[in-house]
């Protein structure tokens, strides 16, 4: 899916680019979803709070009538949807190289003040290469691995990434790679979802067959390139037989 949150503080507006993107939706793709329209910024930094989206597309007003404007919606926006699409809709185009100095990476820059056709042109064009983005962004996605350390991304090749399991510590896992161990924040079952090539072998651990060194069916013990060693569940014995077969 591709989640669409606008936030725009003219009420007429605000239903005029819902209508604009609702009928996008209904003639170009079952794809796109409207998560939220919303008049203030303080309801989408909720949203981003409580959802933590991944990619979403987002129509903004720069001048919001609120101590956040719209660019300062975006930098948040940004800490949380690091892939977010940020698009400005707004008269004030004179603010256009600010978006730029202050880094939020918005993908258009959209102005209210032209003809309606002009204006949903624009909409949909918008929507259409926000799409493409990050359709190409996943498909990348899908032959590697990214994870987030603080402030730091971390892209890794799918050959370097041994296995991923569960830390001691709540909403934490931690990734063993050909570089090293590192811990970050996540959830099994969403990199379950999002790496095909991953493939679990307990409740707590996910494995890249590739990097598999050994296996002990007898104590069902994996081992692993990097000398690591993890059980695995006894329902998983003929699964792993196959995965072997197709790895050699």
């Amino acid at each position: 899916m591709y989640p669409i949150i606008v936030c725009e503080d003219d009420a007429a507006q605000l239903e005029q680019l819902h209508t604009l993107i609702k009928n996008y939706i209904l003639f170009h793709s079952d794809l796109f979803k409207i998560e939220l329209t919303a008049n203030n910024p303080n309801d989408v930094l909720t949203y981003l709070e409580k959802e933590e989206p991944q990619s979403g597309i987002y129509f903004l007003d720069i001048d919001l009538q609120n101590k956040i404007d719209g660019i300062q919606l975006a930098e948040e926006i940004r800490k949380v949807d690091v892939q977010a699409k940020i698009i400005f809709v707004t008269t004030h185009d004179e603010l256009a190289p600010l978006t730029l100095k202050r880094k939020v990476a918005a993908i258009d820059f959209i102005e209210k003040d032209q003809p309606l056709e002009n204006f949903r042109q624009e909409i949909y064009d918008t929507l259409t290469y926000a799409q493409q983005l990050i359709d190409e962004t996943r498909t990348v996605q899908k032959r590697g691995f990214s994870f987030e350390v603080g402030t730091q991304v971390y892209n890794l090749d799918k050959s370097e990434v041994i296995f991923v399991e569960a830390s001691d510590i709540p909403h934490r896992l931690n990734i063993f790679s050909t570089n090293g161990k590192f811990e970050f924040y996540g959830k099994l079952t969403d990199l379950e979802d999002k790496y095909d090539f991953l493939f679990k072998i307990s409740r707590s651990c996910l494995i890249n067959p590739e990097n598999i060194h050994h296996i002990n069916f007898a104590n069902r013990e994996i081992g692993f390139s990097n000398g690591e060693t993890r059980k695995f569940s006894i329902g998983k014995s003929r699964k792993l037989k196959s995965l072997i077969k197709e790895t050699l």
